[in-house]
């Protein structure tokens, strides 16, 4: 074992092994994952893709999200949450990394988008493998940490910004891809060296080990409708479902400012900069200060500031720098706060038995309604940039709605 996991850092102090494991490789993804991630679009754009075919691109990776998204948990369950997770990560981050490097056509980014919709396996594998040996008042800050870490990260954003104005957007992020194909391959292996599967893991894999794959998906479904009554789970799958339906239509908001507001690419590579900045302050001066608060009223909170974030959007005026980055700051807080919080909120809704049926059966329901979201995005922004976060602001309006109810149905504190 790790040095590392023996004496873990002060701030990992009392999280078990797999969440300090977790944390300390986070790094080595985060490093590449967050920026090509950021300039995707804009790789896309550059490549020669039209804002429609970026549209469709997304809405067919989310459709074959979908299906994986419906596998995840016999697959998690019948191969354990270590091993799915490290021979998904290969599969859905390694292997599309290496492909967007060579992308230059529709078809290609087509087959990048259903190698990496595989990672909606990894997503329901990875979280349990994180955190289901968390005690309950420790895993908003677990999230919170992993989060922070992969917001710091985006501090590299503006020297890739550097490099691209020098040496072109294409260039640039081709070789990126290529890095972080290697980069991510040697953390997926590292994690896996260094972690162990749950308690809740090894006995679900005891009873999926017989099971035909079928009776596995057939046993998920049975687990999903049992649980579907449990108090409060209705609203937190309702606020999960329309976060992933506003987090596919924000999908535009680089070439958004790129395009429509006349914001260079090294002004753009600034704002993931304050990004981090904001998600380091609030971790470090918020998050323990609203630790006693209930996670439900938190969530009020940052969708407050989310909604005055996307308002403030549609007011920032062509090429004014500041005003761009007070807003993206106030979007950055409800980002992180939201992330953190509402990630909590659902694991406390869901059961000891058939949690990884739940939680999956809960992306599942986001997915399949956030299929049409980057199709539609791309259409409304093809005929009208601005018109696009009218609806991304009116939308958010609703998840404040949705974040008053569950703070008013909060599950009663054993």
């Amino acid at each position: 074992m790790s040095t590392a996991v023996r004496r873990p850092w002060p701030s990992l102090v009392g999280l078990p092994r797999n969440a300090r494991s977790a944390i300390i490789t986070e790094p080595l993804w985060a490093v590449f994952g967050v920026v090509v991630l950021y300039y995707t679009p804009l790789y896309m754009r550059e490549v020669g893709l039209s804002s429609t075919e970026i549209g469709l691109v997304g809405s067919i990776t989310l459709a074959f999200s979908f299906v994986f998204q419906l596998l995840a948990a016999p697959i998690t369950n019948r191969l354990g949450r270590k091993r799915t997770t490290l021979w998904w990560d290969l599969v859905s981050w390694t292997m599309p990394m290496f492909v967007w490097a060579l992308s230059d056509s529709v078809g290609a980014f087509l087959l990048a988008g259903v190698l990496s919709a595989t990672g909606r396996i990894v997503m329901v594998s990875w979280s349990l493998l994180v955190i289901e040996d968390v005690e309950q008042s420790q895993r908003a800050r677990v999230f919170g940490i992993i989060n922070l870490i992969v917001a710091t990260c985006g501090l590299i954003t503006p020297l890739v910004g550097l490099v691209m104005q020098a040496y072109g957007v294409v260039p640039t992020l081709r070789v990126y891809y290529a890095l972080g194909g290697v980069g991510m391959t040697v953390m997926f292996l590292w994690r896996n060296a260094i972690t162990q599967e749950t308690g809740t893991g090894a006995a679900a894999m005891h009873e999926h080990r017989d099971l035909h794959p079928l009776q596995s998906l057939r046993q998920t479904v049975a687990h999903v409708w049992e649980g579907r009554r449990a108090p409060g789970l209705s609203q937190v799958v309702a606020f999960t479902v329309l976060s992933l339906f506003i987090d596919q239509m924000n999908v535009f908001q680089i070439l958004y400012f790129r395009e429509a507001l006349g914001f260079s690419v090294n002004s753009v590579s600034l704002l993931p900069v304050v990004t981090a900045a904001v998600t380091a302050l609030m971790y470090g001066l918020i998050l323990r200060r609203i630790a006693h608060v209930p996670a439900e009223r938190t969530l009020v909170f940052t969708r407050v500031l989310g909604l005055l974030g996307a308002s403030a959007l549609l007011l920032v005026p062509a090429g004014n720098l500041a005003a761009l980055l007070l807003v993206v700051g106030v979007l950055a807080a409800s980002i992180f706060l939201t992330q953190t919080y509402q990630s909590a909120v659902l694991f406390a809704r869901l059961p000891a038995r058939g949690g990884a049926d739940l939680y999956s059966g809960v992306q599942l329901l986001g997915l399949l309604a956030s299929i049409p979201a980057a199709g539609l995005a791309g259409v409304i922004f093809h005929a009208r940039p601005g018109a696009l976060f009218v609806v991304i602001a009116v939308l958010n309006a609703a998840l404040l709605g949705l974040a008053v109810v569950l703070a008013r149905t909060r599950p009663q504190a054993p």
